[in-house]
């Protein structure tokens, strides 16, 4: 197991095992961050990745994980923004049983 020097924002450089490391590549943007649990305070610290630090960290045995952005987030949106005033209105439905009749009322419209 490697030791890896890295930089706690409330204690400074700390050292942690190679274990304690992990590595996250958003497979979407090609954006990568490391992170880590301070071993002093407890933190866990999430910092961007350079590809010179991604490999570095790979070299020394550090897990990569890869992920992807939602597809949600490439739809097409329609329609004006939800208000504070419709996400209360939600709220007080969700009180109510009448929400459940609405919905399914929806579902059988043409």
């Amino acid at each position: 197991m490697a030791i890896v020097k890295v930089t706690c924002p409330r204690c400074g450089d700390v050292e942690v095992g190679s274990a304690g490391v992990g590595v996250q590549l958003c497979t979407t943007t090609g954006a990568a961050t490391y992170s880590f649990m301070c071993p002093l305070c407890m933190v866990i610290v999430s910092k961007p990745a350079s590809d010179q630090v991604v490999a570095a960290l790979s070299r020394v045995g550090i897990r990569l994980v890869s992920w992807s952005m939602p597809a949600e987030l490439t739809e097409v949106k329609s329609g004006p923004p939800i208000t504070y005033d419709d996400l209360l209105a939600f709220h007080l439905d969700l009180a109510t049983d009448a929400w459940q009749e609405e919905l399914a009322a929806l579902r059988e419209a043409p």
